[in-house]
């Protein structure tokens, strides 16, 4: 009795074909319970390079290991040096308080600071003087500045790079958790092939009647640069039971694709009764020319690709759907190989980006500054980062852009040629945020990496006017401001309308931040309130006028029925938190208005007396995009805001909500 066979017109656009065996290989897994792709291994860090990470990875001890000398000096404590002038230098002694060292030496122990020789006098008997104050860690580049312990340093399903393995092994990361590499097995079926020749069967001795087959060797050989391991097999006879014996044969050997390659209707035939039976076709016929015809399957859970046995049909085929579902097996972005972005890309590799910040020239020098890049909107958008020394900027760096030794810088907002040195599919997973640097935004940052669709935050330093340019700009995809207005107790609203008056925006909050007096370990004066500044008559440093630190203090010196006369030091000015915690530390006065993280940082004490909002700005338009939803879906886990309690001087009343004019501290 003849073989009842079903007739197929239906031609499936190729762009359909390969979501219909996504869903099929999905509704597969769930019905067997069995993940057939790859699974994740160990592999040797040193030879990870091109793999796929399987989770993510956090360094295992801090780079540099111990703090090294920044600058040509002498190292020195610090606290040796607090009351040093150049008319009463510290007088210290070389090889037992301070000793020489050249950039790039380890501190001795006992020292935390490098005095520069512009400050140091010798006397040529052991005898070093020292012209200035010294703080803890100047000239000094501390243990773990490039990379913490516990720092997570690439996210999962990020393709390792060489510059990559390199920071992971100098953070002691010996071996990673990567995915599996692809097995995929491949045969040409139908009988008018055979295995091309070895040592043992010249061309001379082989059967007349058969073509050689090529055709396998050159898709292995396609499948081991996508990072495969591919399996060739031997012709197949144009037989029902010949075919089944390759599928079990190869799904015994762990295969997580097929691949048969048939020589004629017949052939593909045979092929068709045998997965209709045992399997499910998914597009028993792909419209593509040449490829046709071109029939995908599934078969115990495993996707089967049938393709003409004909090169230029072959080829095609194998690289409009085999390539892609290869691609996804191994976690690598479809554009991974292909090194494409519609539109933006030219024949060079480099893209056009447009920048959120100047790129400077140097004169007679060559350029290469480092990037990072996003999609923000419809245009891609690069960074400058800063070129430093470290790992760091090597494994954050996503493209390059060349300044010529005898060419012009490019200003914020110009175009300029870029050539990235990712998968341009990352860019759609950096975000970019604008505005005030902050350990939270640290925190958000290492925690972001670490969820199962790791985004990549790109913090960019600027005002809070910048910041909000950037935002109307399209440079950015939030931004973060923290600016009071003025006594009535409210936070950024009145900026953002200010400077933003036709973007539609959302504010959520990000913590509070608190503000108080930066005052001696200890306390010694027993200060309690900006009161007790004019009743003790102490010794005031003040921070510059505009920064949200001096509005805050002003605000509290108004609430307190005083006038800046009645502050000691008020006209005293200086242009950062750490620059406040310094003044004190050397005795140059007695508190100042600052934040927690500074006072921690040199060893001091904190009274607070007040709070700051950290709010994200994002316009509306963004509020949908998958990059900042991690972000506000972040903000609403108890274990982040755990973490960020765990750091001192925040509060997290607010975290997470989205505001409304009139919403106050603490509220």
């Amino acid at each position: 009795m003849a073989t009842k066979t079903t007739i197929y017109t239906e031609i499936v656009p190729l762009g359909d074909a390969l979501d219909k065996l996504l869903k099929a290989l999905d509704a597969a897994r769930a019905a067997s319970g069995q993940d057939n792709l790859p699974q994740p291994v160990s592999c040797l860090t040193a030879e990870a390079d091109g793999r796929v990470l399987s989770a993510f990875v956090a360094a295992a001890r801090p780079y540099p290991p111990f703090p090294l000398a920044a600058a040509n000096g002498y190292a020195l404590k610090a606290s040796d040096t607090y009351a040093a002038t150049s008319a009463a230098p510290a007088l210290l002694h070389e090889g037992k308080t301070c000793f020489a060292v050249a950039s790039g030496d380890a501190l001795p122990p006992s020292c935390d600071a490098v005095a520069l020789s512009v400050h140091a006098a010798v006397d040529g008997k052991g005898g070093v003087s020292i012209t200035a104050p010294m703080l803890p860690w100047l000239h000094v580049r501390r243990a773990g500045a490039d990379m913490a312990e516990g720092e997570t340093l690439f996210g999962r399903n990020h393709i390792l790079r060489p510059g990559d393995i390199g920071a992971l092994l100098a953070a002691g990361v010996d071996s990673v958790q990567v995915w599996g590499n692809p097995q995929i097995f491949l045969a040409t079926a139908g009988g008018s092939f055979m295995s091309p020749p070895d040592q043992t069967r010249d061309v001379a001795t082989a059967t007349s009647d058969r073509l050689i087959d090529g055709i396998t060797a050159a898709l292995a050989a396609r499948a081991q640069g996508l990072g495969c391991i591919a399996h060739p097999s031997a012709p197949l006879e144009a037989d029902a039971q010949a075919v089944r014996n390759f599928f079990q044969t190869s799904i015994k050997g762990g295969a997580h694709a097929l691949v048969l390659c048939v020589t004629d209707a017949a052939t593909l035939g045979v092929v068709r009764t045998l997965l209709e039976a045992e399997g499910q076709i998914v597009a028993p016929n792909v419209g593509m020319l040449p490829g046709a015809p071109t029939m995908i399957a599934v078969y115990e859970g495993r996707p089967v690709f049938c393709l003409p046995a004909s090169p230029a049909g072959t080829f095609t085929a194998f690289a409009a759907l085999v390539v892609p579902a290869l691609l996804l097996m191994s976690r690598r972005p479809a554009h991974y190989f292909s090194g494409i972005l519609p539109g933006s890309m030219d024949e060079f590799g480099d893209l056009t980006v447009e920048l959120a910040a100047s790129l400077p020239a140097h004169p007679g020098l060559d350029v290469f500054s480092p990037l990072a890049l996003s999609r923000v909107a419809e245009k891609t958008v690069a960074l400058p980062l800063r070129l430093g020394e470290g790992y760091k900027t090597a494994v954050r760096v996503q493209g390059l852009a060349h300044v010529t030794a005898n060419g012009k810088g490019a200003p914020l907002g110009s175009t300029v040629r870029a050539r990235p040195l990712c998968p341009v599919d990352s860019l759609y997973s950096t975000l970019f945020c604008a505005g005030g640097n902050d350990m939270v935004l640290d925190l958000m940052a290492d925690e972001l990496l670490r969820l199962p669709h790791a985004v990549q935050l790109v913090t960019a330093g600027a005002d809070a006017a910048d910041a909000l340019t950037a935002l109307k700009n399209n440079h950015c995809h939030m931004a973060v401001l923290h600016m009071a207005d003025d006594d009535k107790g409210e936070f950024n609203f009145a900026f953002v309308q200010e400077h933003l008056p036709r973007v539609k925006v959302a504010l959520v909050n990000l913590v509070v931040r608190q503000v108080g007096l930066v005052v001696p370990a200890g306390n010694p004066q027993k200060i309690k309130s900006i009161t007790d500044i004019k009743d003790k008559k102490l010794r005031c440093v003040n921070r510059q006028a505009g920064s949200s630190t001096r509005l805050q203090f002003d605000a509290l010196v108004r609430h307190a029925g005083l006038t800046p006369q009645d502050i000691s030091g008020y006209e005293v000015e200086v242009e950062s938190q750490l620059a406040v915690a310094a003044a004190v530390l050397t005795g140059k006065a007695d508190c100042g208005p600052g934040v927690a993280a500074a006072a921690k940082a040199m060893g001091l004490d904190f009274v607070p007396l007040g709070g700051e909002r950290w709010d994200l700005v994002i316009p509306e338009a963004f509020l949908a995009d998958p990059r900042v939803l991690s972000v506000q879906n972040l903000l609403q886990q108890a274990e982040f805001k755990k973490r960020i309690t765990a750091l001192g001087g925040y509060e997290i009343n607010l975290t997470g909500q989205k505001l409304e004019l009139g919403v106050r501290l603490g509220a």
